[in-house]
């Protein structure tokens, strides 16, 4: 029992809306802490507070650099170098600013080019891109989802080089597509990474680094397609140096410091408007 106007003690069942602000943006960062991702619709819902509200809150959380903003919600900036988020949370984050990037990038492909086709979500939303072209093109690709989708077109030669398919993943690793990516010569490789910085683009799984590396090698031009969020943040083995990177495509989420970074080291960064 408390004493007239003594405050009642917050409890796990108090609604957000009536917590202070800084108890309820603790209880989203330890949301966080478990989730890499969420949109502000479904954040709102979950915590029972307006969009506005929670709009508010992720952008304070991003100021103080524990969250990067992305046009429909959040992301939980990395922590850990091992940390890679599954297939189907990759597809379901930041997909407004994956989408722009892809249609930035699918302007770049001219008729009867060869491209090399990295894995991943982004690549994914690519592939869906590419098929829809109409012009004769070759694609080679490691990614079991990406040549599905590009699988029974007429105009398109697709090309899988093989290997061991990755638990849990649509990639192939391994031989024998290391060493047939050592004897091509392409013109385009549409790459994706799970994280870079200013020194370079890093990715969890050696093997998986080993192949991307083979395709930065085999390819005349490479173009990283990553959102703004992927920036900033380090996975545990290193693909390339910043410098081997001809193009990255990105979102306007990039803040302009890493953008600067980048570019000063000769890459042509482009960042796409939602």
């Amino acid at each position: 029992m408390t004493r007239r106007g003594e405050r009642m003690p917050e409890t796990e069942d108090t609604p957000p809306e009536e917590m202070l602000p800084a108890e309820r943006r603790q209880r989203l960062m330890e949301w966080f802490d478990v989730n890499f991702a969420g949109s502000s619709q479904d954040l709102a819902r979950k915590f029972n507070i307006s969009v506005s509200t929670i709009r508010r809150d992720l952008d304070l959380l991003s100021h103080e650099g524990f969250l990067r903003r992305t046009h429909g919600g959040a992301v939980r900036i990395r922590q850990h170098t091992t940390y890679e988020p599954s297939t189907d949370l990759a597809r379901r984050t930041a997909v407004e600013e994956k989408s722009a990037i892809v249609k930035e990038a699918i302007a770049l492909i001219e008729p009867d080019q060869s491209l090399l086709v990295d894995t991943g979500a982004i690549a994914h939303d690519l592939a869906d891109a590419i098929a829809a072209l109409e012009f004769p093109l070759t694609v080679i690709t490691n990614d079991l989802y990406v040549a599905k989708k590009l699988t029974y077109k007429p105009q398109l030669k697709l090309v899988v080089p093989g290997g061991t398919n990755r638990p849990g993943a649509f990639s192939l690793l391994g031989e024998p597509g290391t060493a047939f990516l050592q004897a091509i010569r392409c013109d385009l490789y549409f790459m994706s990474a799970q994280a870079i910085d200013g020194e370079c683009a890093s990715d969890t799984v050696l093997q998986l680094v080993e192949l991307k590396r083979a395709m930065i090698e085999a390819a005349q031009t490479t173009i990283l397609l990553a959102e703004s969020s992927r920036f900033s943040a380090r996975a545990l083995y290193r693909i390339a140096p910043v410098e081997q990177i001809d193009m990255i495509i990105t979102d306007e989420g990039l803040p302009a410091e890493d953008r600067d970074r980048v570019a000063d080291q000769g890459v042509e960064v482009r960042c796409v408007t939602i």
